[in-house]
């Protein structure tokens, strides 16, 4: 096992490690130098990997010291896999897009260096971003699948991943940026989660130092806010827009929840806004606090207007810098070097009232270490101009880092035979070392190649190694399927269910190959000649399996028990049947199906996408209706059809609520619904229904619907006011806007139909919303 160090050794910024094991070759994260010196490159040295090509590429985390370089480095390789969290892809993009938008200004300048890559560049890279779940075991390479990888979560922000390797040579764990304390926003790493490992590379931003307790620093930091405030001052919070910035926010609004801070609005500015919408939707990697508060109180966690939190529009922001009215500002760049920060800066540290409030690591080229270094009355440089300080200058420690206490921690956890550290200066490196004085331990620089000799566990021959790695993928009971000189041609195909349980047994969570299921069906005996029988089974292997590429080579995901039990009665349709239909991010529609599943396709038109080929996992649910005279429509004229029909639809009334009661508690599936409704157009309002809120009422495990417990629903007051609704039945008398009406006992998702009782309109039936109506 070799190491080598592109960027990120004895310093902070432009991370990035290449990883030799087993003949191949990975690279671990691809960052930029945000606050790079005169003279110094922003970009690690590539030149390294001239002598070693990377085969995948694997990224632990979004902040730009871990991406920035990432799609000048991709476009050099274009055919690498390349991994990543669902949420340090999605962070990754708002953080690159806003890059290439600085690069591009920053070129307009006389003296402005000119890009390091473009927004085409951005976009082929997240392009190929596999993103791979937590604790996951996956092949980076497929046709080596004794290399694994697993995301272990980090506690340093959204989508932070450990990394932990198992190779042939030992096993490597990688912390990336780790936090063990739990933020307002995400969970701290799981100390108990982790596992030991051979070699262990560790961050140490904190190494020289030990964090005082979050809880004081955060009632520290409020009560300064409070006294800036009560003497009629503003404040600037200059944050790191991913994860600083949101536990900020989330701060000011719990304090001034509690009366600690003074009811003044909270603005969001430059990239921290599209930031915390990022956190929000990807809400699944939240503290479960949070999880439950956007299920529950149905508010938004960050800008909320009605709490006095905005985003500040760009063009808002010179009045809002100009108006010295007592208010709190949190906005990029949490170094002052760059984004909307700056502009406030400018003006609130010119004034006695006001304060800079800084939370977070400050590199010492940047103009916020200038300002913390800085006395009253001092000249200081922020941006192109020059400003007396006036303003009160605060710093409290709100660090996403481990300090060197729970770094220490965490490796005697790991217990590694090998201690690399990294990510920070020298000083704090070198202090962190001094407590690993029982252990090998080595600090790098730029440049360092670290060979490291394989554990004593892989002694085996490649050959012997190579047979015992299919062995245990035969069954206990099998027998080899091929003898000696068996002619290919005579050697039945496995059937597709069967490569599938190859799949899902031995890797359930990562891409195979034609070449691995192969050798994992027929084991030792496999031959190459044996590849074209394989792919042959594997044409419609979309029931089974999710496709995706690997260069030129198709890969296969085993699905879930419960998807393959849903797509498999696919493969049967035909041209003229009716189906409903969900794409990503998209409403449930009605569709026509044009021609008979072939690969894994079919030909469909939905009353919302025209006649195209789409792959078959988008039909959600089978009504048991057709129209097979349509067929001989333009797809132009079906789709109006079928939106016509959906306009009809929109008159049923069916009420999931009613659904949900009358389950009691029992699974049930979309077909079973089907038998009871004989009315076609009720058939289809139902399956609509079932996709548009089914999730709200019901947890859906491959056909079943399995309703929720009666807890979990009457918590909710908006669902159990309508339940109360129903359960009051046909004639209950109820008030609408002071007016009495009766319920019709016609109802729908938080709709109702009344009959008015008194007044011009008595007599007249008229839908309302269920919050709106009260019991008299």
């Amino acid at each position: 096992m070799e190491l080598t160090f592109l960027g990120g050794a004895s310093e902070v910024g432009a991370s990035c490690t290449l990883l030799q094991v087993a003949g191949r070759t990975l690279l671990i994260d691809g960052g930029m130098r945000p606050a790079a010196r005169e003279g110094q490159s922003r970009l690690p040295d590539l030149s390294l990997l001239d002598k070693q090509s990377p085969e995948a590429l694997i990224i632990t985390h979004a902040h730009i010291d871990h991406t920035g370089a990432l799609p000048l480095i991709a476009s050099l390789l274009p055919h690498i896999p390349i991994y990543a969290t669902e949420s340090t892809r999605v962070l990754t993009e708002v953080l690159l897009r806003d890059s290439v938008r600085i690069m591009e200004q920053e070129h307009l300048r006389p003296d402005g260096e000119t890009p390091l890559y473009n927004a085409e560049q951005v976009d082929a890279f997240l392009g190929r971003i596999q993103v791979m779940g937590f604790r996951q075991p996956f092949a980076p390479l497929a046709d080596s699948p004794g290399i694994t990888v697993q995301f272990i979560p980090a506690g340093h922000i959204l989508g932070a991943a450990m990394l932990f390797f198992e190779t042939p040579e030992g096993t490597l764990f990688h912390t990336g940026d780790i936090s063990l304390t739990d933020q307002r926003t995400i969970k701290g790493l799981d100390i108990n989660a982790l596992p030991r490992a051979d070699v262990m590379i560790t961050e140490g931003t904190y190494g020289n130092r030990s964090h005082s307790s979050r809880k004081e620093e955060e009632q520290k930091l409020a009560a300064t806010v409070q006294a800036v405030l009560a003497r009629g001052g503003r404040i600037l919070c200059p944050a790191f827009a991913v994860g600083r910035a949101q536990e900020i926010i989330l701060i000011l609004k719990a304090y001034r929840a509690s009366g600690k801070i003074s009811p003044v609005p909270i603005y969001l500015d430059g990239m921290v806004r599209s930031v915390c919408d990022v956190y929000q939707q990807q809400s699944h990697d939240l503290q479960p606090t949070l999880q439950r508060h956007l299920i529950n109180g149905r508010r938004p966690l960050f800008a909320d207007p009605q709490l006095h939190v905005f985003s500040v529009r760009s063009f808002e922001r010179q009045d809002l810098v100009q108006h010295t009215k007592p208010k709190m500002v949190i906005s990029s760049s949490g170094m002052l070097s760059g984004g909307a920060s700056p502009l406030y800066a400018l003006d609130i540290a010119a004034r006695e009232q006001d304060c800079l409030l800084f939370t977070g690591y400050q590199d010492e080229e940047s103009p916020g270490y200038a300002l913390l270094n800085a006395k009253q009355g001092d000249r200081i440089r922020i941006g192109e101009q020059f400003v007396t300080l006036n303003c009160q200058v605060a710093r409290y420690n709100l660090s996403g880092h481990a300090d060197a206490n729970q770094i220490q921690v965490v490796v005697s956890k790991i217990q590694p035979a090998r201690l690399i550290l990294v990510h920070g200066d020298s000083e704090a490196l070198e202090a962190l070392s001094q407590r690993f004085k029982h252990l090998s331990v080595a600090i790098p620089h730029v440049g360092t190649t670290l060979s490291i000799a394989p554990t004593a566990k892989v002694l085996a021959s490649s050959d012997t190694s190579q047979r015992a790695m299919y062995a245990d993928a035969l069954l206990p009971d099998a027998t080899p399927l091929l003898a000696e000189g068996d002619p290919v041609q005579d050697i039945p195909s496995p059937t597709l269910q069967a490569l599938w349980e190859k799949a899902h047994t031995h890797g359930p969570l990562r891409p195979w190959t034609s070449v691995e299921l192969g050798q994992h069906y027929y084991g030792p005996d496999y031959r190459p000649a044996l590849r074209p029988l394989i792919e042959q089974v594997l044409r419609d292997a979309t029931t089974h399996f999710k496709l995706g590429r690997l260069g030129a080579q198709t890969t296969y995901q085993p699905r879930a028990s419960e998807a393959i039990q849903r797509l498999t009665p696919l493969v049967d349709l035909v041209p003229g049947e009716v189906v409903l239909v969900q794409g990503q991010n998209a409403s449930p529609q009605i569709a026509l199906v044009l021609s008979a599943p072939q690969d894994g396709t079919l030909s469909l038109v939905a009353d919302q996408w025209k006649q195209a080929q789409r792959p078959l996992n988008v039909i959600q649910l089978l009504p048991g209706v057709s129209r097979p005279e349509w067929l001989t429509l333009a797809p132009g004229e079906i789709k109006q059809q079928l939106q016509a029909w959906r306009k009809q639809l929109e008159t049923c009334w069916v009420d999931l609520f009613t659904c949900w009661e009358r389950a009691q508690g029992q699974p049930f599936t979309y077909a079973q619904l089907c038998t009871q409704v004989a009315d076609e157009d009720e058939r289809l309002a139902w399956g609509l229904e079932l996709l548009a809120h089914g999730r709200e009422l019901f947890n859906r495990e491959g056909e079943s619907w399995l309703p929720l417990e009666s807890e979990q629903i009457e918590k909710n007051p908006g669902f159990s006011q309508h339940l109360a609704l129903i359960r009051a039945g046909v004639g209950a008398v109820v008030m609408v806007n002071d007016q009495p009406a009766i319920l019709t006992g016609k109802s729908s998702w938080r709709l109702f139909e009344i009959q008015w009782q008194a007044g011009p309109t008595a007599g007249q039936h008229h839908k309302v919303r269920s919050a709106n109506i009260r019991f008299k």
